[in-house]
């Protein structure tokens, strides 16, 4: 059986983007996952699960700790950390980035990675 977690709206501040005042100055990154999940053991323990207050630690501190000049790099290294947990059997990240949307004069700007 294969059951997924959905983690919407994690928040975090970081330094990526192609122009250099990108990697100056902080901007807001919004982090949406769907995971895949399988549980080999079916007790009511969070021992036997994702535990999901651990993956959105990884989440912020992979945006917070790293500077990559794409989002899409960013995301893939998300995805790559999070796949650390044995319980992931597959993931989609999608990483916002509402502050270049802003200066495009549209609602957002995201990138999607599967795997």
């Amino acid at each position: 059986m294969t059951e997924e977690i959905e983690l919407l709206g994690i928040t975090e501040y970081g330094r990526h983007g192609v122009y250099p005042e990108e990697k100056q100055n902080k901007q807001k990154f919004i982090i949406d996952l769907k995971i895949g999940m399988a549980r080999k053991d079916r007790s009511d323990a969070v021992e036997t699960t994702v535990d999901y207050a651990k993956l959105v630690d990884v989440v912020r501190n992979v945006v917070a700790t790293t500077s990559f000049d794409l989002i899409e790099t960013l995301a893939e290294a998300i995805a790559t950390e999070c796949m650390q947990n044995s319980f992931i059997n597959g993931i989609s990240v999608i990483v916002n980035k509402p502050e270049a949307a802003k200066s495009l004069g549209i609602s957002n700007v995201s990138v999607s990675h599967t795997r």
